[in-house]
């Protein structure tokens, strides 16, 4: 994935002395832009607001808010994530909870946490325990970052770093805390999944942008956790070639499939891609998203595949996975049985269908 441009110095100068209607008009602007705010539009209605939020949460530690901060990286990280965001705001405020009930939201592979950032803002804390940012980079819980970890002063401020005089954590309506879980680490996901899943409420499962075979991981965390009630999937770049030399079988549950028809070398580096022409790789990149959906366990579950247009210039990671245990709920999946301007959905026939070998027409 490309990395976001950095927002100019007169830019950043200039929404530092801007007020809050001020910024929060800038932003709104700004996203009006991208042609998904027909299919959110009130979504997209509330997001400057949030992100107003953040500002005035983070007044007076102005180099937290220059690291926070990128314009592009933000609004990217927010209309990338809108599908999810407004499918799981639906199932928390439809769903009939038990008494004392609360849904669980797991973040994973989360990177700074933006999406959610953006759900704590969003959803009620009587309906919400927390939300879990699940990242490898992230410090052990007892220990300060250092300079290769993701940094947690946004999430946290003074309630794990004395030195920052503000308390973050206790700022956020719903309850932000991270996790150090390397995905790729079998006996620290399975970890995980006890300390994490077992007899909690209802679980969110939130996986953007999950390299390469990360979302493998994902699908199968869902597939063996009956306690996961909802399941978002936007995958990001494919697995690498050494799966493919070592004649690799991916299996999830049922559903297997040859690594080498998922496998590509290439990557971006300095805002470059370096690797075969996106007209393979997006073949590719589909019959990966197509794979990963006939994986997911639906014999107890809805699921849905679509294509939603979130990056229109060059750019094809614009596939989305959902599934649900049953039962529905009604207020989702109306919705997400719509087809968004310039997307499709499919269902398992039409994957079925098109996940063939990239040159094979029968």
């Amino acid at each position: 994935m490309a990395e976001p441009k950095k927002d100019s110095p007169q830019q950043v100068e200039k929404s530092e002395v801007w007020t809050d209607e001020e910024f929060e008009a800038f932003i709104d602007t700004e996203l009006t832009k991208d042609p998904l705010h027909k299919d959110y539009p009130e979504l997209f209605k509330r997001a400057p607001k949030i992100i107003s939020l953040w500002r005035q949460r983070y007044e007076g530690n102005a180099p937290l808010w220059k690291r926070l901060f990128n314009k592009e990286r933000v609004l990217k990280e927010f209309i990338e994530a809108a599908p999810f965001i407004d499918a799981i705001e639906r199932l928390v405020l439809s769903t009939e909870l038990k008494d004392g009930e609360k849904f669980r939201i797991i973040d994973l592979a989360c990177g700074r946490g933006y999406l959610s950032m953006f759900l704590s803002e969003l959803l009620p804390p009587e309906r919400v325990e927390r939300c879990i940012l699940v990242d490898k980079q992230w410090p052990m819980h007892n220990l300060p970052p250092k300079q290769h970890h993701i940094n947690w002063s946004h999430i946290y401020g003074s309630f794990k770093d004395s030195s920052i005089p503000y308390n973050y954590y206790e700022s956020w309506p719903v309850k932000l805390n991270t996790s150090k879980v390397n995905l790729k680490n079998s006996k620290e996901v399975t970890n995980m999944e006890e300390r994490l899943f077992q007899n909690k409420g209802p679980i969110v499962l939130v996986a953007v942008h999950l390299c390469g075979t990360l979302s493998l991981r994902a699908v199968e965390i869902f597939n063996r956790n009956p306690e996961t009630k909802f399941f978002c999937l936007k995958p990001c770049c494919l697995p690498t070639m050494v799966h493919a030399k070592r004649d690799e079988i991916f299996k999830l549950g049922e559903h297997s499939f040859p690594a080498k028809e998922v496998c590509m070398a290439g990557k971006w580096k300095k805002g470059e891609w370096h690797g075969p022409p996106r007209t393979v790789t997006q073949k590719y990149f589909e019959r990966w998203a197509d794979h990963l959906y006939l994986g997911i366990d639906d014999r107890d579950a809805t699921k849905i595949k679509k294509t939603i247009m979130v990056q229109r210039f060059g750019g094809y990671q614009n596939e989305y996975l959902l599934a649900e245990r049953l039962s529905e709920t009604n207020s989702v999946w109306d919705v997400l049985q719509q087809s968004p301007e310039g997307g499709e959905e499919f269902n398992d026939d039409d994957v079925a269908n098109i996940c063939q070998p990239v040159g094979d027409s029968s």
